[in-house]
């Protein structure tokens, strides 16, 4: 089973190097719901993929997860830009905003990621 990791980020974007948390990850299932089994508790709203309220910050592992949906990639459309203006464009480079209720964990691999503010 994949390890997830839940880093810490702060204020300015910046990864820490601390680990919040780590909890075991099961294919197929949502990063959110692996995280709620650890009894480790996500920002949320709708669930559904809509509102956006539980975007993440994926850091490594993003080959492990899932493609965006549809419904995904729609929402991350809308709420990218305030981060893009605060970190910018290159501060993405190698790392990317999904949403935890709707990234799934396929495969073997490990999955580092932080809650985004």
């Amino acid at each position: 089973m994949p390890t997830v990791s839940l880093m810490e980020l702060n204020d300015a974007g910046q990864i820490t190097g601390k680990t919040e948390a780590e909890f075991e990850g099961k294919e197929h299932a949502t990063l959110y719901d692996c995280a709620d089994d650890a009894g480790q508790e996500l920002p949320h709203g709708c669930l559904a993929g809509s509102c956006g309220s539980c975007r993440i910050l994926v850091i490594e592992g993003e080959e492990n997860l899932s493609s965006p949906s549809a419904i995904e990639r729609d929402t991350i459309s809308h709420i990218s830009d305030p981060y893009i203006e605060k970190f910018g464009e290159e501060f993405f480079s190698d790392k990317s905003i999904r949403l935890s209720c709707r990234a799934k964990i396929k495969g073997e691999g490990d999955v580092k990621f932080a809650n985004l503010k």
